[in-house]
């Protein structure tokens, strides 16, 4: 593990924080900037595709939280945010890795982080598609109100566990990429576990991105379908014939 891509990897850490915490976004664009600065002494300057992704996330990352006093760009900083995170890890892609065994502690920490984000996406997602179609169902018929349960209480308990849930995906899949090199040659291959996770996590991302602007249907159809892509990498794609290390002996 080198300098540079463990900075890369906090930076990402960060700004996935920084949809909920925006002092996160600025930590994570200095973070990107170290990171580039780190490979650039190592291997010269701008001698990767991992250099420039850095920099234009760093940048795009500072950008962005100077909106965030300003409620009017709120959908521009999201926009940023989410370029950031996407630049950041297609650099931990780019970044040289060694190859070898994982390393234990590693190990549970990649697992660990998706355990957890199973979890709290569970009761993210759940109370969030409760939300929704109750939102639908009360505007349909208001009389229904008083005995239904309070959207804001719904709306509180989705928006907590599904920042969990998000954070967890952002660390397990951030490692998963940055040290998953002697399970696949690569960070990023198209082995159907880490698409369907890549792709289930860009989804929350876009969830997160037009979360004041989708409708109830589409709100529920969003977060269903982006956690059902996590449940098949958890449970589907080890049947494809999946070389992740955690395939089903059968």
């Amino acid at each position: 593990m080198t300098l540079a891509s463990a900075l890369a990897f906090l930076g990402v850490a960060f700004l996935a924080l920084g949809w909920f915490w925006p002092r996160g976004i600025g930590l994570g664009a200095w973070l990107y900037l170290g990171a580039a600065l780190a490979d650039a002494f190592a291997k010269g300057l701008f001698s990767g595709p991992a250099q420039p992704a850095l920099v234009l996330g760093g940048l795009l990352a500072l950008r962005g939280e100077s909106l965030a006093l300003r409620p009017r760009l709120t959908p521009l900083r999201r926009y940023l945010l989410a370029l950031s995170l996407v630049l950041g890890l297609f650099a931990l892609k780019a970044l040289p890795h060694p190859k070898g065994e994982l390393p234990l502690p590693l190990t549970l920490f990649h697992a660990g982080a998706f355990l957890v984000a199973y979890l709290a996406l569970a009761v993210g997602v759940g109370a969030g598609v409760l939300c929704a179609l109750q939102d639908l169902r009360l505007r349909a018929h208001p009389e229904r109100a008083l005995g239904a349960p309070p959207l804001w209480s719904l709306r509180r308990l989705e928006r907590g566990y599904l920042r969990v849930g998000y954070w967890a995906a952002t660390l397990g899949l951030g490692s998963g990429m940055a040290w998953a090199f002697s399970y696949f040659g690569s960070p990023l291959s198209l082995d159907p576990k880490e698409v369907s996770a890549f792709l289930g996590w860009l989804l929350f991302t876009l969830y997160f991105l037009l979360e004041e602007r989708l409708g109830g249907r589409a709100r529920a159809a969003l977060l269903l379908l982006a956690y059902a892509l996590f449940l098949f990498a958890f449970l589907g794609a080890p049947f494809l014939g999946s070389r992740h290390p955690s395939r089903l002996p059968f």
